[in-house]
């Protein structure tokens, strides 16, 4: 995703962080496994390229996106490293970016077929449906989809994985212990086959962190090689099972310059729907960021921001390209300083986790949040 803003928004990485996180999980991955960090959605918001030569610098052995075009922007900057694309791709895609070091998950026995119709080779990881009802062969699927690879002689099945689909929201790990089983049953049943020698992955970041036997040969880390827990049950599960609670350090700070400190009489309202009243005469700071940048108007009324340090509420509604913060009890608040959104500033912190919870959803969704109007930069 290119950055086309101007100076108004910025998102600082801390790319020291990410190296650190990754290090610090890969002495957690057992040593027989190869780490691969997950890189889709712009590197969770952290941008591709910057975020995949630092994950790479902390020890990582491979990548995993989502899409062709993700692989090819990484192949484009110079990575060379293996990657697999986790999510589909059509024929045409894959035909313009298979080769060396380069793997394609196939979780649909009509992929399969029109994969085995090109005229290159393709590795690929065959996607098999535990419980999340998402993308993966099925149980009954199995048998025509190691038809089709046989008869292909341009696919090459390298690997098979599977995902969780409820070990985050709970710290009941039942239903997730019974995907583990079904995995198994598929490979067994790929070995039998004469598919021994297989990559085998199925763990995300809660998995990692709970369980070594979900590392397999390969374990996939995503939210946590960001500094950010999978979920409070998965510290809370962490802590009961006496694993590692890891030194994770968030990389993201978002920062607004405010645009212009006004006065706001007693009785006077703010903004669209008079939805905020000046109760005392009041100073208001325009922050140049709506909800067209991925400031989302839900946050009207909920939220608060830093400035000088210190806790600012948002007041009025948030707009497209703007919102108002109560600055009356910060005096040296002035047009130019910089707000945050998200990060620390002084000894005040605002995280992923608390904007998630004004929101009412998930730090993944949070992290994603700044579109291209936003320019990011070395913290």
């Amino acid at each position: 995703m290119p950055d086309t803003g101007g100076t108004w928004l910025k998102v600082e990485v801390d790319h020291s962080a990410l190296r650190h996180n990754m290090e610090i999980l890969r002495q957690v991955v057992v040593p027989e496994a190869r780490t691969m960090a997950v890189v889709k959605a712009n590197a969770y918001g952290h941008g591709l390229l910057p975020a995949a030569r630092a994950f790479l610098e902390g020890g990582a052995d491979m990548l995993g996106v989502h899409s062709v075009a993700e692989l090819l922007q990484l192949r484009s900057g110079g990575i060379a490293v293996p990657v697999l694309v986790l999510g589909p791709a059509d024929a045409r895609e894959v035909l313009s970016a298979a080769g060396p070091n380069t793997g394609f998950t196939v979780g649909s026995l009509g992929m399969l077929e029109d994969l085995a119709r090109l005229p290159v080779s393709v590795a690929v990881h065959l996607k098999v449906e535990t419980g999340v009802n998402r993308q993966g062969i099925t149980e009954q699927e199995l048998e025509a989809a190691l038809r089709v690879i046989k008869e292909s002689g341009n696919l090459d099945l390298v690997g098979v994985s599977s995902h969780f689909a409820d070990i985050e929201d709970t710290t009941d790990h039942e239903f997730a212990t019974g995907q583990m089983e079904r995995f198994e049953g598929y490979r067994r049943r790929l070995s039998e086959a004469g598919f021994r020698e297989l990559e085998h992955h199925m763990s995300c970041s809660a998995a990692a962190l709970l369980w070594d036997r979900t590392h397999r040969s390969v374990a996939r880390l995503g939210i946590s090689a960001y500094g950010i827990w999978p979920s409070r049950e998965t510290l809370v599960s962490v802590r009961q099972r006496g694993r590692p609670e890891l030194d994770l350090r968030p990389a993201l700070t978002w920062k607004v310059r405010i645009a212009q400190i006004r006065g706001v009489p007693a009785g006077q309202t703010v903004g669209y729907g008079r939805a905020w009243k000046a109760m005392t005469d009041s100073r208001i700071a325009v922050l140049p960021v709506g909800y067209a940048d991925g400031w989302p108007r839900a946050l009207s009324g909920r939220a608060h921001v830093l400035i000088g340090g210190k806790r600012a509420p948002l007041v009025g509604r948030i707009c497209m390209n703007l919102c108002m913060a109560d600055v009356t009890c910060i005096p040296d608040a002035r047009a130019g300083r910089d707000a945050v959104l998200l990060g620390r500033q002084g000894d005040e912190v605002i995280t992923a986790e608390t904007v998630a919870g004004w929101l009412g959803t998930i730090p993944y969704e949070v992290l994603t949040l700044p579109r291209e109007t936003w320019r990011r930069i070395p913290a």
